[in-house]
């Protein structure tokens, strides 16, 4: 059981590590950046540690407003469960943050979290900025976003959270059953509602065979 432990709080590679905006300077050249693990690397840690059947998560979006989202996120790994609270200008991110902040406080990835603050160059008209320890210009996700911005390209907002989803159901054997509740929605569903529920009934098709 240590040995479980001892591998989710393992540390993170710098490069699943991300840098986001937390203040600016008055000129507005200057930004205050805060690091945080990666949405889809502590998704892949938790897959790899405790396998696709090995932790739960279930979500209850409790503020749907036009660039203002806040979603509740329940953790349960090896039968303990945490909660805590994700906000977002987007769906997708407000999801995300919630399952990184709940993480947290099993201690996945919390080390990152209390890493010191670092005021950077910034530029106000790109949005870009050099994060420390790099000499490449990034444009990371703003307050709450904690996706890569390549992997949100061009998909719906909740997209990347269900098809992760999806990939694990087909790998569980449920590839059919977890397509007739696609089908059932629509796709990923015509409102933030709809996809609440299409992600909650995926869920509860994981859960059921891991039962």
């Amino acid at each position: 059981m240590n040995d479980v432990w001892d591998m989710l709080l393992e540390p993170f590679p710098p490069e699943e590590m991300q840098w986001r905006v937390e203040a600016l300077s008055k000129d507005k050249r200057k930004a205050l950046v805060a690091p945080f693990v990666s949405h889809s690397a502590l998704l892949d840690r938790l897959d790899e540690v405790l396998g696709p059947q090995g932790w739960q998560d279930s979500y209850e979006v409790l503020q749907a407003q036009p660039n203002l989202y806040a979603v509740k996120c329940r953790l349960t790994i090896l039968n303990t469960s945490k909660e805590d609270l994700g906000e977002g200008d987007s769906l997708k991110a407000a999801f995300a943050e919630a399952l990184v902040r709940a993480a947290a406080k099993f201690g996945v990835g919390r080390r990152h979290m209390q890493l010191e603050q670092q005021w950077v160059d910034y530029d106000a008209g790109t949005g870009q900025f050099n994060p420390p320890g790099t000499e490449t210009p990034s444009q990371p996700p703003q307050p709450g976003q904690h996706e890569r911005a390549s992997a949100s390209e061009g998909k719906p907002e909740p997209q990347e959270l269900i098809d992760r989803l999806l990939e694990r159901l087909k790998q569980a054997g449920l590839g059919k059953q977890a397509a007739q509740i696609v089908v059932k929605y629509g796709g990923y569903g015509k409102h933030p509602e709809e996809t609440r529920k299409l992600y909650g009934e995926l869920r509860a098709l994981l859960k059921s065979q891991a039962s």
